[in-house]
């Protein structure tokens, strides 16, 4: 409907999800893949890549947010 608003805003730490992390989005032939390095809490330090933005649990078990590559990444 328009002028409706979205349920939940696209980016989920304001509304208590888990926090943005830094991304580096990789081009590859038909999609736009993100790198992140996983640091923080329960991070494991190695880097991890993901398929989509959106929130993300990392194969050691870490989640945090990985942002659009449009939109802005944290330093």
């Amino acid at each position: 409907m328009p002028g409706q608003l979205p349920l939940l805003p696209a980016d989920p730490p304001r509304w208590g999800g888990p926090a943005a992390v830094a991304a580096d989005p990789i081009v590859t032939s038909g999609r736009t893949e993100y790198t992140v390095r996983c640091d923080g809490e329960g991070g494991c330090g190695q880097r991890h890549r993901h398929t989509a933005p959106g929130i993300r649990t990392a194969p050691c078990g870490a989640t945090y947010t990985v942002p659009d590559h449009d939109e802005e990444c944290p330093p």
